[in-house]
């Protein structure tokens, strides 16, 4: 967890607004450099010294903004091309999980819903079982009338009487 701290940590607005362009750029470089396949070194860090001075100008509570707020900033203001690296170091951040209990739960759910018995399951059929047995809150509250109505009416053989 203070690995991944460590590496994204100077994408939020407290830490932009009080680094230095250099060392904006040196953070970048050592990111670029861990995920060398979704981000480009030769522009990530040149994209550094501009973004801290823009987005500052852009928020006006820049320093105490989240990286989410940064990233909410980008997309509002459409600045997904001018800073692309940025905007990706920041989604991974922002999509890396915490803790690995929702993977974890998957497995034991499927333990549950393959076994011995049933080892001949199909992969869609599977996939579909465990979702429904992970979002079993969900599929409860599911009204089995409006899904045989769907269903009903998507599948109806329509013949045109002239």
């Amino acid at each position: 967890m203070s690995a991944v701290s460590s590496d994204f940590g100077y994408l939020s607005g407290h830490s932009l607004s009080k680094s230095s362009v250099d060392e904006l750029k040196k953070k970048a470089a050592n990111l670029s450099q861990i995920d060398k396949v979704d981000l480009d070194f030769s522009d990530f860090h040149s994209e550094m010294a501009s973004f801290k001075y823009q987005a500052a100008a852009m928020m006006d509570n820049f320093e105490k903004s989240s990286h989410f707020d940064i990233l909410q900033l980008i997309y509002k203001y459409s600045l997904t091309d001018a800073y692309p690296n940025t905007t990706i170091a920041i989604r991974i951040f922002l999509t890396i999980p915490v803790t690995v209990a929702t993977c974890e739960r998957s497995f034991s759910k499927l333990k549950l819903i393959k076994h011995y018995m049933r080892s001949t399951i199909g992969q869609e059929r599977l996939s579909s079982l465990a979702i429904i047995s992970i979002e079993n809150e969900v599929a409860n509250n599911i009204d089995f009338d409006d899904v045989i109505s769907e269903f009903a009416s998507r599948k109806a053989r329509k013949v045109a009487l002239n």
